[in-house]
Order: C-alpha cells, then sequence, then structure tokens
C-alpha cells in the first residue's frame, strides 16, 4: 500500500512561471490528503494525475494567501464536479471564517458537508484520523498562528502466520483475535501468546510538514523519527538574521532541526525567488544533515515499507 507525498508547489510568497506557491498531497492507501494550498494548486492536481474528488482531507499550516489562497477556488470546484462526499478542512481559528466568507460573498453553491477543525492548541495533538492515517497537529513559530503536521500510516491488524493456523488448528474467530493482538485460549485451555502466532507489527511510515517557522528548538520533539521531513528554507544561511526577522528558517537551520529528530530524510522547500540555483540549499543542508533534498514542483517521495519488526507490540 502507498505512503507518498507529491509536491506541487514550494515558492515562498509569490508563484513563479514554472512553480506555484505551497501545496502537497499526502498520498495514504491510495487516500490523499492535501497540505496547503496556494494559488494554482487545481492545474497542479490534474498536470500530476491526481484527483481532486479522492481528497479526503485539508490540512492548513496558516492563512498567509501563499498557503490558503488556491482553496476557495477548489471549493467552488467541487461545487461544479458534484461533490456529495464530506471534506474536512484542518487549519487555523479563522479559516472556516474566510472560506464561508468567500463561498457567501460568490454565491457558492456548495451541496456537500464541509467538516471544519480550528486549531488553537499548544503542543502536540491529534487533529484527524481515518482507516488510514492518523495526523497530529503542532505550533510552529511564525508571525501569525501556524501549525505544523504530522502523518502517520494507522495499521489496525497483525498478520497471521499461515503456518500457525495448521499447527493448532484455528478457527476463524481465534484467527481474528490474534490479528487483534489478543492471546488465543484455545479448547484445552491452553494460552497461545498472539506474538507466536501473528508477525511483528510493521514499520508505521511517518511524514511531517513543516511550513512557515522560524528555527526552533522544540519542533525537533514533534517530528522526533520521522522517515521523510519537510522543512521550510526560504534563505541560505549567509541570511539567517532576516530569516530571523521574518520568522523564517534557512537551509542550515533546517538541517539541524531534521538532524535533531533523526529524521530519515529531509525535503526543502518554500524558497524565496530571489533565488535562481537551488541546488546551493542542498549543499549546505548536507553540511549538517544527510540525504537532503530540494522539493520543485512534480517531485514525489515514496517511502517503502520494511520488513516486520522482530519484536510483536501491542497496538494501541
Amino acid at each position: 500500500m502507498e505512503f507518498s507525498i507529491t509536491i506541487l508547489g514550494c515558492n515562498a510568497a509569490l508563484p513563479g512561471y514554472r512553480e506555484i506557491t505551497s501545496a502537497q498531497v499526502v498520498n495514504v492507501h491510495e487516500h490523499l490528503y492535501a497540505v496547503d494550498c496556494g494559488e494554482g494548486m487545481q492545474t497542479r492536481l490534474g498536470r500530476y494525475g491526481l484527483k481532486r474528488n479522492k481528497i479526503d482531507a485539508i490540512f492548513i499550516s496558516h492563512l498567509h494567501g501563499d498557503h490558503v489562497f488556491g482553496l476557495p477556488g477548489l471549493l467552488t470546484s467541487y461545487a461544479h464536479y458534484e461533490r456529495r462526499s464530506p471534506l474536512h478542512i484542518i487549519g487555523p481559528v479563522g479559516i472556516r471564517e474566510m472560506m464561508n466568507t468567500m463561498m457567501r460573498l460568490s454565491h457558492a453553491w456548495i451541496e456537500f458537508d464541509i467538516c471544519y477543525h480550528e486549531l488553537d492548541h499548544a503542543g502536540m495533538a491529534e487533529v484527524y484520523r481515518d482507516r488510514h492515517v492518523k495526523v497530529s497537529a503542532f505550533p510552529l513559530r511564525h508571525r501569525i498562528p501556524t501549525y505544523g503536521y504530522r502523518f502517520e500510516e494507522v495499521w489496525e491488524m497483525y498478520n497471521i502466520r499461515r503456518e500457525k493456523i495448521a499447527e493448532y488448528g484455528l478457527d476463524a474467530a481465534k484467527i481474528r483475535a490474534a490479528k487483534r493482538g489478543e492471546d488465543v485460549t484455545m479448547e484445552d485451555g491452553r494460552v497461545i501468546p498472539y506474538g507466536d502466532l501473528v508477525y511483528g507489527r510493521p514499520h508505521i511510515r511517518s511524514y511531517a510538514y513543516c511550513a512557515d517557522t522560524v528555527y526552533d528548538e522544540a519542533i525537533a520533539g514533534y517530528v522526533r523519527g520521522v522517515d521523510v521531513l519537510y522543512h521550510e528554507a526560504t534563505y541560505l544561511d549567509d541570511m539567517r538574521d532576516k530569516a530571523r526577522e521574518r520568522m523564517h528558517a534557512t537551509s542550515v537551520e533546517a538541517a539541524m532541526t531534521a538532524r535533531e529528530a533523526g529524521a530519515g530524510r529531509l525535503l526543502l522547500g518554500h524558497f524565496s525567488t530571489r533565488y535562481g540555483e537551488r541546488d546551493v540549499f542542498r549543499e549546505e543542508a548536507e553540511r549538517v544533515f544527510s540525504p537532503a533534498e530540494v522539493a520543485y514542483e512534480g517531485l514525489k517521495v515514496t517511502v517503502q515499507r520494511e520488513k516486520y519488526l522482530e519484536r510483536s507490540e501491542k497496538i494501541l
């Protein structure tokens, strides 16, 4: 089952001729989740074969235009395409008022349910969950309320070892119990630990999105151990003072967060349009953390599932 991130745009502040501002789609088990909606997002969805009606939820980091101005158009397009399934929109306080005002003034005909989840919390908190993904939000430090997001796939059932079915003569009820992580009691009273009957829990794949933010040591704790970390790098490190003034981060500071978090891979994005050549961002970052990669429109990063963990663990 797939776990991937597709970059639709990663410019800071201004859309460019070739690239738009912040917009991404996370694919978890063939279910799509959008992260930020910069201008032009809809055209990029079509360009990269991502069906807008398959998006189950949209996560907005903050209400600056380069992260949200593509959302009103997407909602009205849903009306034209006669969407009927509910849509979850998660973002800071104000996202509901912003969208409702634009829909009202434009007389948009919305016939599907929009479920808003407005964020106003400190620390890490789970803000969305379905059968495929759990998403937690955590505060970032920017000029207005801003949140980062951590995506973790949901693993609900263990896989049974087929040879154990025959060895113990397990019926359907006992198989279901073992797959749920429950010990199995046999007719003769023996108790078979579920760990003897199932494969260990597989690696739970994860992704974290951090834009926009000044460098903050606390972020590493929120994104610890993720497979892929996307972190803004608006400026090169020779402009660190400017970055702090504008409440942004540099390539080196993004790499410091990845190193402190023990991330598997770093994606750099949210680049100031003052820069033409971007590979220097990667070169700076990799002096601190590797592997690092420069995000670009159309980049797709797939996280492969590793082998089962050696030790079975109870799934909470």
